[in-house]
């Protein structure tokens, strides 16, 4: 008994005629049909009852195609297996990232798992400066900020992946939801909400350029909590500053209740979401493929 018998066997149960599997396989008939009859001698059974009509598998045949299916759909699973271990597509990536990005990469990670199922990935959100550590110190294979392009780290290779906006995002019922653009002068005058903030020195230097010393008492919540923070901002009383692609990662019921508002004194200034890896260090085939799936859903 081997493989090609087997996968002989499963055809003619499934075309009932000889003729039928011949073509399909580009062999003679007389070659078919001697391989049912040696698989029906060395299991003493009859496989199939032959007529004019073609070929009908008997009660014990319908049992031996049954079993020759699982047999080649582990035999397939087992030549995959085998593909992808040679393929060196096995292991794990770490990626450090700010927040707004996490979602988009745990939901990247379970697609690309579906393609690579020995491939682990481990996701840390961390601020700006934390994710550049964790990259220059080996403890990531990449990471994932946002920033100016005049504040970068020699020690990293930056690849810009996209343009991000600053905005101010706020709840769908607030008074500045009308505004497309905004001055620093109007949130000073139409602001009536507090203000809250991620902890990510980037977008705390923003803030302090924006609102003078008598404004900053506004600033009510500062912390690492993503989650907070929007939630803060859905319930009517808060607004933060955040970039643009936050906003956007939001499931749809969420996004819809958030407005974001272009800040004038940012508008102009060109701001980037990079990817930094180590430099003069080449990266691991499946970072790159890991990175060129993710990029698809980030561009």
């Amino acid at each position: 008994m081997n493989i090609t018998q087997l996968q002989y066997l499963v055809d003619v149960g499934e075309l009932g005629s000889f003729t039928e599997v011949a073509k399909k396989n580009l062999m003679t008939v007389p070659a078919i049909s001697l391989s049912i009859t040696q698989l029906e001698t060395e299991l003493d059974v009859l496989l199939f009852t032959r007529s004019r009509k073609g070929v009908v598998p008997t009660a014990e045949g319908k049992k031996v195609i049954q079993y020759a299916v699982s047999v080649l759909k582990t035999i397939d699973r087992l030549k995959n297996d085998i593909a992808v271990s040679k393929n060196n597509q096995y292991g794990n990536i770490v990626i450090a990232a700010i927040p707004g990005l996490v979602s988009q990469i745990i939901n990247n990670t379970l697609e690309f798992r579906e393609s690579f199922p020995y491939v682990n990935v481990q996701v840390v959100e961390e601020d700006t400066a934390a994710v550049l550590e964790q990259v220059k110190n080996s403890h990531a294979d990449m990471g994932f900020v946002s920033l100016g392009s005049n504040n970068h780290d020699v020690a990293l290779e930056w690849e810009p992946i996209k343009r991000v906006e600053v905005v101010l995002a706020v709840n769908k019922s607030s008074l500045l939801r009308f505004n497309n653009k905004i001055s620093l002068d109007q949130i000073i005058n139409e602001m009536h909400e507090s203000i809250v903030l991620y902890n990510d020195p980037y977008l705390k230097k923003i803030a302090d350029d924006l609102f003078p010393d008598n404004l900053r008492n506004r600033i009510a919540l500062t912390t690492n909590n993503g989650d907070v923070l929007l939630q803060m901002v859905l319930q009517r009383n808060a607004i933060t500053i955040t970039n643009d692609y936050i906003i956007q990662a939001l499931p749809a019921h969420l996004r819809d209740e958030v407005v974001t508002i272009s800040i004038n004194e940012y508008f102009t200034l060109s701001n980037y979401l990079w990817r930094v890896t180590r430099k003069n260090e080449k990266c691991a085939e499946m970072v790159d493929q890991f990175t060129e799936h993710l990029l698809q859903d980030l561009k």
